[in-house]
């Protein structure tokens, strides 16, 4: 019978480590050298033990201890220097308060990747690894945000260390050419690290690991576990909305959704809170009767749909506007202001046109008559007017003069795009349209220019 925890504690990790050397056990460390102090109650409780014994020790004795137990016979130097960087993190771990403690955690956390790296042993801390990087994430983002406010100099320090480590983690697992527990970490890896430059402000980081994963050979997607999956293609997805790919965005974030488990609402939330604006801007509305079933998607969405639909440019840019910190947060505020402006003239045209020929009956729209339909919609009322230049049609001005210019000028746009089928004939200041669908489907056009490079070869792997 041991003689104190500590003694206790050493005669479990010397067990420990026979079992992993001998039978390959792959959880035998989880919990004996887990530092998760705010999810798991036995670490907890087993620092608490520990720390008293070993407070009367200094370094050079903790040292001396686990290196005269020879674990692993000597074959695995990282995990003696894992298993002292454990002792002296319990030993000077500050339960009154842990961020002043993050030192320690991240001095463990280094030497536990390296410890992960060793092809021979290092499969029986995946698990650890994993349960690790969960719990020191939003733990250092918490701490890097409140340093960030208030210390001068490099930000995200600890987030960028992280990734370091991840970043190590990340090419020493794609090379193994084995399906290994450690390789079935490589998804959650990349999903974590991607998720860390998008917190460091840094998202086209991005673009290497995405690279790396599709020139993979050999990897099965599927034998992943679906959330695994999704936040990938989630991840990817938002990648794809920074570079403004929004047909690619579409895609994986529709697959996401439809991916998603139907009893995880806040995923789905999450989802949505992209899938909709970037349907938006490429001629895919969600029904007012979804919409209704989410309030806050309802309250932001709803009336730019309305907008959008009846060509009012005012309208949504106020729209925009008034909700300027939901959108910049999310990073789509500068995406909704831009690429919304064809979309908003094709819709106003195809009004302008509809109203018109069910009086007139015929395929011409006049220049007035466009020009009256863009001048409620660009300018309006007074007392609707952005103040800000962002949101207006000309940064220079409160208003917009509509001339035959400005109208030539958002006709030869729409017709190239696609949007419009017609002719356009400045002289006569008329439009002449095609008799055979004038205004081709949004939706069906963006996705068939794009079709072909949805689904590319590089991403094949993953369907």
């Amino acid at each position: 019978m041991a003689s104190s925890p500590l003694e206790g504690f050493l005669q479990q990790l010397q067990l420990a480590s026979i079992s992993a050397q001998n039978s390959g056990n792959i959880t035998c460390f989880d919990k004996l050298l887990s530092i998760d102090v705010i999810n798991n109650e036995e670490t907890v409780h087993q620092i608490a033990q520990l720390q008293p014994f070993l407070q009367s020790l200094n370094d050079q004795q903790i040292e001396s201890r686990i290196k005269s137990m020879n674990l692993f016979d000597r074959d695995w130097g990282a995990f003696t220097l894992l298993a002292i960087s454990y002792l002296k993190l319990v030993r000077d771990f500050n339960p009154s308060s842990i961020l002043r403690s993050h030192d320690l955690f991240l001095i463990y956390y280094n030497d536990l990747t390296v410890s992960l790296l060793n092809n021979q042993f290092g499969n029986s801390l995946a698990h650890l690894f994993k349960d690790t990087t969960r719990f020191l994430i939003p733990l250092m983002k918490r701490l890097d945000h409140m340093l960030n406010e208030n210390v001068k100099g490099k930000r995200f320090k600890r987030l960028i260390f992280i990734s370091t480590s991840l970043t190590k983690v990340f090419n020493h697992l794609r090379a193994l050419k084995v399906m290994s527990e450690k390789k079935k970490m490589i998804v959650f890896i990349v999903n974590r690290l991607n998720m860390v430059y998008f917190t460091i402000n840094n998202p086209l980081l991005c673009a290497n690991i995405f690279a790396n994963m599709n020139n993979m050979q050999n990897f099965k997607f599927s034998l992943f576990a679906k959330e695994e999956q999704v936040e990938y293609r989630y991840i990817l997805a938002r990648y794809y909305i920074i570079k403004n790919q929004l047909t690619k965005a579409y895609f994986h974030l529709n697959w996401c959704f439809v991916s998603n488990h139907s009893s995880s609402q806040v995923n789905a939330l999450k989802i949505l809170r992209y899938l909709i604006p970037v349907g938006l801007l490429i001629g895919r509305y969600p029904s007012k009767r979804f919409l209704q079933y989410i309030p806050e998607l309802n309250e932001i969405y709803a009336p730019l749909c309305l907008h959008l639909k009846t060509g009012n440019f005012i309208g949504f840019q106020n729209h925009v506007q008034q909700y300027e910190d939901y959108f910049k947060s999310r990073k789509l505020l500068i995406l909704l202001v831009q690429r919304s402006r064809i979309l908003i003239f094709r819709n106003l045209i195809f009004n302008t046109f509809q109203l018109i020929n069910s009086h007139r009956g015929n395929f011409r729209l006049l220049y007035d008559e466009i020009q009256a339909a863009l001048n409620k919609s660009i300018n309006g009322p007074s007392q609707t007017q952005n103040s800000q230049s962002l949101y207006r049609l000309d940064p220079s001005s409160q208003t917009v003069s509509i001339d035959d210019s400005l109208i030539e000028n958002m006709i030869v746009s729409l017709i190239e795009n696609n949007f419009l089928k017609g002719n356009n004939h400045t002289g006569l200041r008329t439009v002449i349209l095609s008799r055979k669908e004038p205004f081709p489907n949004v939706f069906q056009q963006y996705m068939g220019i794009e079709t072909a490079n949805i689904a590319t070869l590089k991403e094949a792997w993953m369907n």
